[in-house]
This record gives C-alpha cells, sequence and structure tokens, in this order.
C-alpha cells in the first residue's frame, strides 16, 4: 500500500495520529531505501516494540505505526498483498485481476509480471480514493516528515538497532520526504512516479501514461465498492495484537 493508506489505517487502528505514528506506519517502505529487504523491513514491528516499549511516548508511538503497516504481525499488507480471506492472494491482488492486460500493454512489460505490477495499480486507486475522502492525509505526511527533531530521535535509536548509519538513515527520510511533494495527487502524479519505479526495477524508460492514468482511475472505481470494508475488517484483525502488546506494556 501506499503512504496515505498505511496513515489512514493506522488512524483507524490506533485510534490516534502523531507524528511518530505516522512515520512509524510509512516506515517499511521507508527503510527499504537504506537496502533493507522488502520482506524484512515488513517484519520489523515486534523488534523495534522490543527495543521501544517502556521509552519515551515518540518511539512507542512509532512501533505501534510500524506494526500496523507490516505482514509480521499481520498489519495491513499482509491482508493487502499476502492473505485475504480465502483469496489465492491479498486484497489488493484480487481486484487486480481485471487489470492485468492492460497494465501489461500500458507499462510494456512481460505478462509474467502483470499481476504483481496490476496490484500495485490498485494501490494507486486506494491512495487516490483517500486522498480525495481526506487530503489533509498529505498535510499530515508532509508535516512529520518535516519533524526534524523527531526523526534525529528516531534515527539515533533505529541506527544501532537496524545496524544503519545515521547518515544513510537521514538520507532515506530526505528522499522519501521529496517523493510526496507534488500535490495536489492526481492521477497524473502517480503515473509519472510509477513510471520511475518501472525504469528503476525494469530499465523501461517510458509507460504509457495516458492508459496509465485511466488504469488508475478504473482502480479507484473497482475498490470504492468495498475498500471500507476492507479496512474495517482488516482492523478487527489487527486490533487484537496493538491491545496485547499494550497491555504487556503496562
Amino acid at each position: 500500500m501506499y503512504p496515505l493508506t498505511h496513515i489512514y489505517f493506522a488512524e483507524k487502528l490506533l485510534g490516534f495520529l502523531d507524528d511518530a505514528a505516522i512515520l512509524g506506519s510509512i516506515f517499511p517502505d521507508v527503510a527499504i531505501l537504506s537496502g533493507i529487504e522488502w520482506s524484512e523491513s515488513h517484519t520489523l514491528g515486534l523488534c523495534l516494540w522490543e527495543n521501544f516499549r517502556g521509552k519515551r511516548e515518540e518511539l512507542v508511538h512509532f512501533s505501534l505505526g510500524v506494526i500496523t503497516h507490516g505482514i509480521k504481525p499481520k498489519g495491513l499488507d499482509y491482508y493487502s498483498d499476502e492473505k485475504y480471506r480465502d483469496f489465492e492472494k491479498g486484497y489488493c491482488f484480487e481486484k487486480a485481476r481485471p487489470l492485468v492486460d492492460a497494465v501489461v500493454e500500458a507499462c510494456n512489460i512481460s505478462p509474467d509480471d502483470g499481476w504483481w505490477k496490476s496490484h500495485n495499480f490498485v494501490e494507486m486507486g486506494i491512495e487516490l480514493y483517500l486522498y480525495e475522502k481526506q487530503p489533509e492525509l498529505l498535510v499530515s505526511l508532509k508535516k512529520a516528515l518535516a519533524n526534524n527533531n523527531l526523526i534525529t530521535i528516531l534515527i539515533n535509536d533505529l541506527s544501532p538497532v537496524l545496524k544503519k548509519d545515521k547518515d544513510l538513515l537521514e538520507k532515506v527520510f530526505s528522499t522519501f520526504r521529496k517523493f510526496i511533494e507534488e500535490e495536489p495527487l492526481d492521477a497524473q502524479i502517480l503515473a509519472l512516479r510509477y513510471q520511475k519505479q518501472i525504469y528503476f526495477r525494469h530499465n523501461i524508460e517510458f509507460i504509457d501514461l495516458a492508459k496509465s492514468q485511466s488504469i488508475i482511475n478504473r482502480s479507484k472505481e473497482l475498490i470504492g465498492v468495498d475498500i471500507e470494508d476492507f479496512f474495517n475488517e482488516v482492523k478487527e484483525q489487527v486490533s487484537p495484537i496493538i491491545k496485547e502488546m499494550l497491555m504487556a506494556d503496562r
């Protein structure tokens, strides 16, 4: 899922939203920029919780935000990517099935990559849906990423846990900050960002931006009928994990 989606879900699950929780909710994706593999960054929740529990409030809220995001323990990305209900994979993959051929054509990719890339378009559709519903989410994200005092605190504690240099962690937060600068968020911006991702991962310089925008808008329509049900159902699944951690920390 994309940043605003993770912030939206974190607030829904935790019942509050501050800069630390926001940064935690996006951190598994930020961490990838430091060279950490997706599978590792999305299983950091318990490790960070064990290291930060009982410490200052910002660190606790940050670690809770990380847990809302990942796949182990099961957070939002588990149910969106890995497994949801009795589907073959997660929610976003299931919703992406009708989009595969169009995405393969628009992105000039191998059909073998079609389903995976199509789930990204569903994620972009969700991001656009939530931005249009709550544009203040982007304001909150920018505010959190501009909180240099908090980011310094986080980096000082994250560096020894992740075994990553402080300068590198500072750089990845700065890079992510630049990634979300453009607004208002729309299908064109999302398609342009995705073109950069396709180039970075597949060395394909250009995608069909007009077709990609159309697929993003179609994705937004596809998820509109049940995305809130999905969020509510996942909240019910993840809430006991959060409650158990908070009870154990008392």
